[in-house]
């Protein structure tokens, strides 16, 4: 908009919502909507909460500083300058009042020096003072756009002492004039208001940056609808696996049902054939005997008593017959079915225990498909569990000659069997594993143990790979870029790159997440961008902020590691630092600062204002690090070898572990991180291992030994975690980055 469009619609702007009249004292509330002074007071002394406001655009509640005076709110110096200019664009219509006699003349100037309208007959006394010599007036009907322009750029004076306010109090964060300096602000830091402005000015550039980098990228939206396609389509596919394994599963259930039918069908048939053959075994035993009767009835009707006494064969078989007869005939008591069914009550409990899949995320190639589930159990893949096909036999956990997945055989009884297993390496990764049981025989499986899959196994096994596995070493002793002397302090920001302070070559190393080099800044001085030692290091948004702890300050660089701004001097006073080591952000967007010779955790604003401190004094005795995790800040005291946990508000509450080497015991704690599954990672410098715990603080596991070799620790400093879950270790005396998984 131009400035004459603008001025043409200037009492749009200066008129107050409230009181529809022109503003007066314009005050500006946090929601960044502006009434006059008089207004917001009223609408304080109805609401019955003098500490607090309710917007009257937003409707948004705010808590006022200074105990509920609102003369304490930002005066809108915009409007102000707005007001000023509003009454030449009035002068041709009613007048503009003079500020030395208050009569009101169209024929007037402005004064830029004096900030004030002169009628025409004051002008010349005016331009007589000799003091005024130097000021610029100008007259109402010569000014252009430019003068207009002048106006709104005019510097803003105290209200109180009518100066121009030139610093800046960074305990009150208030612009202020020289007079209130020495009255009203003495003792407090100030600074340049103009250097404020421009630090000011630069934060708010690099907000503007990193949302227009945002807002650049277009395509988001319509990304996103393209996702929702492929969360459809592939979940369309895993319904479509999930259907086809299930439709296999009942394949392979009715084929072995339908070779159960027929073994039935077969032993039927065979019952019935030996029916058949014992009905007609029956049916010709009945016409022999029918045969018998026959003859028996006539000899008895023809017969005399002497032709019946003599010897005759076929009453001798036939006595015989009776004699050795033995209810043959009767078949109550025969089993007609020689065979019945027998559940598999282990595979029908097996089936109804567990469950048909699982579902799995999808993971990088290049990495483990093992599965994190929390810090204590893994899952890999649908495969984690095999059913126990070997009668009697259960396996559960099996070894391999690197000790990485463990197996046990044991029969029904619980006992061992009969031999141990013998494990074969068949050179691809896979395993056999052979044994011998009384119940079976010789069993045989075949047993890939990377995490990757089973085949063949009789076992039921459950898998449980190393927690934490070494995949990526970089960095050695030495002065070369890329090389370190001491390695300290480790961040990562979002584009995947890793930061470490090498406190002997007092500079700091960049690298991509593969280990690849990718700058140094700094060097050994005390100069702003040097360093001697740097500790402690942390990114916040595109910034680099650094610890460098013999200077006593705290410096702050771009992502390209130029020079930004610092904070800091050696001293006792609450601004003031002694060898400040560990660095991290709060939630507020706030720098925690271990401060270690001063033995407090001091905590800054962006800029270096001191905020407050975390504890009481006499509450640390060698403080390294603490870092905010939900509402809770958490600080590894080197000192007293053990990690103490404050509340948000900086009370204590509770402490952890002991001087030792026992778990959850440590030997000078140093830096601390919170892993993807939200569980607290301590370097134990002296113990030369990596402790991991529950926030609550119950010890969960550990990684890591004394010596050189890979996934060994020679006094681990610090850890990072890498947007993919890995976990970034420096040695200090192995003078490396370690990278786990």
């Amino acid at each position: 908009m131009d400035i004459k469009t603008f001025l043409n619609n200037i009492y749009e702007h200066v008129c107050c919502p409230v009181c529809t009249n022109r503003f007066t004292n314009p005050k500006l509330l946090p929601c960044l909507h502006t009434f006059c002074l008089h207004c917001v007071q009223r609408i304080q002394a109805t609401s019955g909460t003098p500490d607090t406001i309710l917007c009257p655009e937003c409707r948004r509640n705010f808590t006022i500083p200074g105990n509920g005076d609102l003369n304490t709110l930002p005066t809108n110096f915009r409007l102000n300058s707005l007001l000023d200019a509003l009454p030449v664009t009035e002068c041709k219509t009613s007048g503009v009042k003079c500020g030395n006699c208050d009569k009101r003349r169209q024929e007037s100037a402005y004064c830029f020096t004096c900030c004030s309208f002169w009628c025409e007959d004051c002008l010349p006394s005016h331009n007589s003072i000799k003091t005024f010599k130097e000021h610029h007036a100008l007259a109402l009907k010569d000014f252009g756009d430019e003068d207009f322009e002048n106006i709104f750029k005019q510097p803003t004076f105290c209200a109180k002492h009518e100066k121009e306010l030139e610093l800046f109090c960074r305990v009150c964060k208030t612009t202020i004039c020289n007079s209130c300096a020495f009255i009203d602000h003495e003792g407090h830091a100030k600074i340049a208001l103009e250097d404020a402005a421009k630090k000011q000015r630069l934060r708010i550039n690099r907000a503007i940056e990193s949302k227009k980098q945002k807002a650049q990228k277009e395509t988001r939206i319509a990304k996103l609808g393209e996702y929702c396609t492929q969360v459809q389509e592939d979940a369309g596919r895993v319904k479509s696996k999930v259907q086809q394994f299930t439709d296999n599963l009942i394949a392979a259930i009715e084929a072995k049902k339908n070779k159960i039918f027929d073994e039935v069908e077969k032993n039927a048939k065979q019952c019935l054939e030996r029916l058949a053959d014992k009905s007609q075994e029956i049916e010709e035993e009945m016409k022999r005997d029918q045969t018998a009767i026959e003859k028996c009835d006539k000899m008895l009707k023809r017969s005399t008593n002497a032709q019946i006494m003599q010897p005759n064969e076929f009453l001798n078989q036939l006595f015989r017959e009776e004699s050795e007869q033995e209810d043959t005939d009767d078949l109550d008591g025969e089993n007609v079915i020689d065979f019945d069914f027998e559940r598999n009550e282990e595979l029908f409990n097996y089936v109804h225990a567990k469950q048909l899949g699982f579902l799995k995320r999808i993971t990088n190639p290049k990495e483990s498909t093992v599965e994190g589930n929390g810090i204590s159990k893994g899952t890999v893949g649908l495969l984690a569990e095999i059913v126990v096909i070997t009668r009697n036999i259960l396996g559960e956990q099996v070894y391999d000659q690197n000790n990485c997945v463990t197996m046990e055989i044991r029969n029904h009884e619980g006992q061992d069997c009969s031999t141990k297993p013998q494990i074969y390496d068949n050179k691809d990764g896979s395993y056999k594993i052979s044994y011998f049981a009384k119940e079976t025989g010789t069993c045989q499986a075949s047993v890939k143990v990377n995490g990757q899959h089973v085949r063949g196994s009789p076992f039921k096994t459950e898998f449980k790979p190393r927690l934490f596995k070494p995949v990526l070493s970089f960095g050695k002793r030495g002065s070369a870029p890329g090389m370190f002397n001491l390695a300290w302090g480790i961040a990562v920001n979002d584009k995947d790159e890793i930061a470490v302070t090498g406190s002997g070559n007092h500079r700091i190393e960049m690298f991509l997440c593969d280990g690849t080099h990718l700058r140094s800044f700094g060097r050994n001085g005390n100069q702003q961008g040097q360093f001697s030692c740097p500790f402690g290091i942390t990114f916040y948004n595109n910034s680099i902020i650094v610890s460098d702890s013999h200077n006593h300050r705290i410096q702050i660089f771009d992502d390209q590691g130029h020079y930004l701004y610092q904070f800091g001097e050696k001293g006792k006073l609450n601004h003031q630092l002694g060898c400040p080591r560990g660095l991290s952000i709060d939630s507020d967007g706030n720098i925690i600062v271990a401060d270690q010779h001063n033995k407090s955790i001091k905590i800054f604003t962006l800029d270096g204002q001191f905020l407050r401190r975390i504890g009481e004094e006499g509450s640390f005795i060698d403080p390294v690090h603490c870092i905010q995790h939900d509402n809770y800040f958490i600080v590894s005291d080197s000192g007293d070898h053990c990690i103490k946990v404050f509340d948000k508000q900086g009370k204590f509450l509770n402490n952890f572990g002991m001087r030792g080497a026992g778990d959850g015991e440590f030997m000078s704690p140093r830096c601390l991180s919170v892993d993807k599954a939200g569980h607290l990672l301590v370097c134990d410098y002296l113990n030369h291992r990596v402790q991991v715990f529950k926030p609550n603080g119950k010890f969960i596991t550990k990684f890591g030994a004394p010596g050189t070799e890979k996934g060994k620790f020679n006094a681990p400093m610090s850890t990072a975690i890498l947007p993919n879950g890995r976990i970034v270790v420096t040695e200090l005396n192995n003078h490396r980055v370690q990278v786990f998984e």
